[in-house]
């Protein structure tokens, strides 16, 4: 009986006698196929950007967890590096100042002081800071991000000053200013940190441009999705309040919860294909149904449940969405891979030259979902006609 009915779908599926229940078959498939083409090449363009954005800041700028204290123990340090999950440790500064060059520029940035072999210890900071000449400044010298660099027209091996304000109390706080020599450029990925961060060695910082409430441990994870528990577990390791340790989706929680709301909707409108392709889809098995009522009529009257055939046009849907759902998916990872290898834009006029295309695998398959569900709903909802076909009237006017 199984084998019957799923003759039954296929021939549904593919009959020429009705030319208008095919051509709203394939109607159906490529509408599908479009959508998850149109959904898989959109959020992987859109991924490429937000992931770029997201790791620049977790790798470069807040870390998966910060613990903001004034002056970190070698034994807390060590502390944290021996608890599970951590793959680095730093102590490191941040504060606000005045930059200008030999060339007149000035402008406010945002001083970043690292220890020695920050780039050796911390991965992740390494790949992501991307020396476009010189490299991590020495003692006596600091690297300036590319956009910033630009725009004070400073040059490698130049004089770089630092202003900024120091003392003891508010009332104290007098300007000082530092001069040091450029060693070197870099870029992030990230335009706002290109454009306003100087890096200094640790010692250079807390001699003159930060203070002890300027100083942070940034702290690396394996999988920085566990961020938000393991805070606890480095509570207990260093036997301080949990509230001391930052998490990287709190720490920047507007601009993360301003890309998940552009993305959602993105999802959201791009999807409301399915729904679309999901109502023809309804609606041309409704007519399927009443275009074969005289053999469904014959079915039911040599015994076969309406169960039975309404699997039958369930089948034909599930059939068009699995399909749609693979030529979609194979078609959007093509045309994602297309997008992230062509340089669409001039790196002279345009931050990113090319389009950034990452193909999340979660997405991809919850879109695949999506289409077979709407397509295989519908045509299950659609095939409630059948039990409407009464055998004795349809055969007895047949």
């Amino acid at each position: 009986m199984n084998a019957a009915l799923g003759f039954l779908a296929s021939r549904y599926l593919v009959s020429r006698r009705k030319h208008r229940g095919m051509g709203s078959s394939v109607s159906s498939f490529v509408g599908l196929s479009a959508g998850v083409v149109v959904l898989n090449s959109v959020l992987s363009v859109m991924n490429g950007f937000q992931l770029t954005y997201i790791e620049s800041l977790m790798e470069v700028s807040s870390s998966h967890i910060r613990w903001s204290t004034a002056a970190p123990h070698q034994e807390a340090l060590r502390a944290l590096e021996g608890v599970p999950g951590v793959v680095a440790v730093l102590d490191e500064t941040e504060s606000q100042s005045l930059v200008s060059t030999e060339a007149g520029g000035e402008r406010g940035a945002v001083v970043r002081g690292f220890p020695p072999g920050a780039l050796t210890r911390d991965r992740g900071l390494a790949a992501h800071l991307d020396w476009e000449s010189g490299g991590m400044p020495q003692m006596g010298e600091v690297a300036l991000g590319s956009a910033l660099a630009h725009t004070l027209g400073a040059y490698l091996g130049g004089t770089v000053r630092l202003t900024a304000l120091t003392g003891a109390g508010f009332s104290l706080l007098a300007p000082t200013t530092l001069e040091y020599r450029l060693a070197g450029t870099f870029s992030t990925g990230y335009y706002d940190l290109d454009a306003t961060w100087v890096i200094l060695p640790l010692a250079e910082a807390l001699a003159g441009l930060a203070g002890p409430q300027d100083r942070l441990v940034a702290i690396k994870l394996k999988h920085p999705e566990d961020a938000s528990w393991m805070r606890i577990k480095l509570a207990e390791a260093t036997g301080r309040p949990p509230g001391e340790f930052r998490s990287w989706d709190e720490f920047n929680s507007a601009f993360y919860g301003a890309l998940r709301t552009e993305k959602t909707s993105m999802m959201v409108l791009v999807g409301l294909i399915f729904l679309v392709v999901g109502a023809n889809l309804y609606f041309s098995q409704k007519r399927a149904v009443l275009e074969h009522r005289e053999d469904l009529a014959l079915l039911r009257a040599t015994g076969t449940s309406a169960s039975r055939l309404r699997l039958v046009f369930t089948l034909e849907g599930l059939t068009v969405g699995t399909s749609a759902a693979v030529v979609g998916t194979i078609a959007g990872w093509a045309l994602s891979l297309a997008l992230g290898s062509l340089g669409l834009f001039s790196s002279e006029a345009f931050y990113i030259p090319a389009v950034p295309a990452r193909m999340v695998v979660d997405e991809v398959l919850a879109i695949a979902v999506a289409c077979i569900a709407s397509a295989t709903v519908a045509a299950g909802l659609a095939s409630a006609q059948v039990l409407r076909v009464a055998p004795g009237e349809v055969l007895k006017h047949a």
